[in-house]
């Protein structure tokens, strides 16, 4: 069995692996920090990078493409001398049919990259200049792992505190003077209640610089995994290559020539097999739940969201799981 092939289905599982972290930080609080004002568009935008992930892995097995129109290379190839008027022009023609469907399975991991990096571009846009400034002193801080752990680093939690805290305080004191300074009751409570709604919004713009800013360093692995993933549609594409190069010489298709060319072909359609199972097994149910914990992430002490929560873990159990299977779902059945 192919160590190539197990290397790329662990990338297929590490792109889900990774989605679940980036949703368990935006879900979650951190440490004692009780406040949950995430930007409003990052639940809503991982849900819909988690669909777009579920469609880009659901690709079907070998058996459900010939439904579609693209059978099985090696079935063509068992065809040319068990099948009357059969020729080598039909298993090039299956070629290319397959060469077309990893292409555009390509494309759409291509899309789904530039799906994650620019989620990370909208949520660095969304994060205040102050909190810019010290994610990038961190990040030279952390130079062997830069940004990998931002999130758990423990100067967020003071910061944002005294950021939060400054932020009332100004609000609070900016009150007092207008209150100080009125003349009428009326005008009092005016200056109040507007002291109020400052304050709240001042809080509200500090966690949200705060949830910002700890979701880039999981973004930011997120985008890196879904380029690693690409391989496994380059490979695909690379072996497929091959094969169509065989096949443009059939008169010169001798025995052991021949034998290599079904070799080849049941490597390809083994990786495309096992990455079929691996989704249909692990990898979709995975992405339910985690659909699911973006659907409910802030249920209190002990919910589901959080790096810590039941939800996350089971995520992170499942994905496990998945790479224990990886051999077994390589095997042809």
């Amino acid at each position: 069995m192919s160590q190539q092939n197990q290397k790329l289905l662990k990338a297929l599982v590490s792109v889900v692996a990774t989605l679940g972290k980036v949703a368990a930080t935006v879900t979650g609080s951190h440490r004692d920090v009780r406040q949950r004002v995430s930007p409003k568009f990052l639940p809503a935008a991982l849900r819909r990078f988690t669909q777009s992930l579920r469609e880009t892995l659901d690709h079907g097995d070998v058996a459900s493409m010939g439904h579609r129109g693209v059978p099985s290379l090696g079935q063509a190839l068992a065809a040319l001398w068990a099948t009357p008027g059969t020729n080598w022009a039909d298993v090039r023609a299956a070629a290319k049919a397959w060469q077309e469907l990893v292409a555009a399975l390509r494309e759409r991991w291509d899309r789904l990259q530039e799906e994650a990096d620019e989620l990370r571009k909208t949520c660095w846009d969304a994060t205040p200049s102050w909190a810019k400034h010290l994610w990038l002193k961190a990040t030279f801080r952390e130079r062997g792992q830069p940004g990998d752990s931002l999130e758990a680093t423990p100067w967020w939690l003071p910061v944002t505190l005294d950021r939060v805290e400054g932020a009332s305080a100004g609000a609070t004191h900016d009150a007092q003077v207008a209150a100080a300074t009125s003349e009428e009751e009326e005008a009092t409570s005016e200056a109040m209640d507007e002291a109020v709604v400052a304050t709240s919004r001042a809080r509200a713009a500090t966690w949200r610089g705060h949830w910002a800013v700890v979701a880039l360093a999981p973004l930011k692995r997120l985008v890196d995994a879904c380029d690693k993933a690409m391989e496994f549609t380059w490979d695909m594409q690379t072996q497929l290559e091959e094969i169509e190069d065989t096949l443009k010489w059939p008169e010169q298709m001798s025995p052991n020539i021949l034998e290599a060319l079904v070799a080849d072909v049941a490597e390809f359609e083994r990786l495309w097999e096992g990455s079929a199972r691996l989704a249909s097994h692990h990898l979709l149910p995975t992405l339910w739940d985690i659909h699911n914990l973006l659907l409910s992430p802030y249920a209190g002490p002990g919910g589901p969201g959080g790096p810590g929560g039941p939800g996350s873990r089971a995520v992170a159990k499942r994905c496990q799981k998945a790479i224990k299977d990886i051999p077994r779902l390589l095997q042809r059945q």
